[in-house]
């Protein structure tokens, strides 16, 4: 196999069905007979290309939310109790429940973890969340996300329709925080008790946090299931509400807003029987064992396509 670096997908040709050239930079043409695309989550060029050249493609429900921050001793004594000692590893969270018949859930816990700045464009804001190899930073994090459906936003036909709504909360997002890389934050009870928050105890958000009301942000039916999802987790992990956690937003990037429909047996698309969409660029795959099982699964089929 080859490696090219700074190497961008620009263009495609179709004739017949099928995709026979491709353009990388604006200028290389190379014919392919078979084409894997797995761009990611957060190509959206890749999207509004296809879009372009009359590929079909369907908004996808996804995710969004916000990030929480807690201390690693509180996540340590809540979950292990009197059992906490030094030779245990720092302790994670798993929580789900379901209001309004949609899910509010964690994604992505971090213990010992750092939030990080994630934006992959002008003018917008992302959080994630990542942990170094021995979990030892004093503090947690996870998502805590609410689903999403286009049937929940305006123009459910479009295919663009979560992909507008996630581009348009990491853009306000950036606007609210200064327009600048720092976040929108919020201690976890005053967002419960819709007050703005005066203090902080703490951030691991290197670019900094700006203090806004989350309803400011995030229209009421995303502020609504969070606010209910969180007394429910609090019922879970008692003294999880509370000043000493802050929420930074958004959280966005938890899967894809859009889908590129495949064959359900053969993955290829729908439509263009020689391109393989995979893994979370296509909507197939919620984090990195889904993706990388995915990949498998398109490169088995392939090589059955050509055998």
């Amino acid at each position: 196999g080859e490696i090219h670096f700074n190497s961008r997908l620009t263009d495609i040709h179709i004739q017949n069905d099928k995709i026979n050239e491709i353009t990388i930079n604006e200028e290389l043409k190379v014919n392919v007979s078979n084409i894997i695309l797995a761009t990611g989550h957060s190509a959206r060029d890749i999207y509004e290309l296809l879009h372009a050249k009359g590929v079909k493609l369907s908004a996808k429900p996804f995710a969004l939310g916000v990030r929480i921050e807690h201390t690693q001793d509180f996540i340590d004594q809540a979950q292990y109790g009197k059992l906490n000692d030094e030779f245990l590893p720092p302790a994670s969270y798993k929580l789900a429940t379901q209001i309004d018949d949609k899910g509010v859930y964690s994604f992505c816990m971090c213990p010992g973890g750092i939030i990080a700045p994630c934006a992959t464009a002008q003018e917008e804001v992302v959080t994630n969340g990542w942990s170094p190899s021995k979990r030892n930073n004093p503090y947690s994090n996870a998502g805590i996300v609410v689903s999403v459906t286009p049937q929940d936003l305006s123009d459910s036909e479009s295919p663009f329709t979560c992909l507008d709504f996630q581009k348009e909360i990491e853009h306000r997002a950036w606007n609210l925080a200064g327009k600048n890389q720092k976040v929108p934050a919020q201690c976890l009870l005053d967002f419960i008790q819709n007050e703005k928050s005066a203090h902080f105890p703490r951030s691991s958000y290197q670019p900094g946090i700006e203090s806004v009301k989350m309803d400011d942000l995030f229209p009421e039916f995303i502020c609504n299931r969070l606010r209910k999802g969180f007394i429910e987790f609090n019922k879970k992990i008692p003294g999880f509400i509370s000043n000493d956690a802050v929420i930074h937003a958004p959280e966005s990037r938890t899967s894809s807003p859009i889908l590129i429909p495949r064959d359900k047996d053969q993955l290829h698309h729908i439509e263009l029987k020689n391109l393989y969409p995979c893994a979370e660029g296509a909507g197939y795959a919620g984090g990195i064992v889904s993706a990388a099982i995915d990949g498998m699964n398109c490169m088995l089929k392939l090589a059955q396509k050509q055998n």
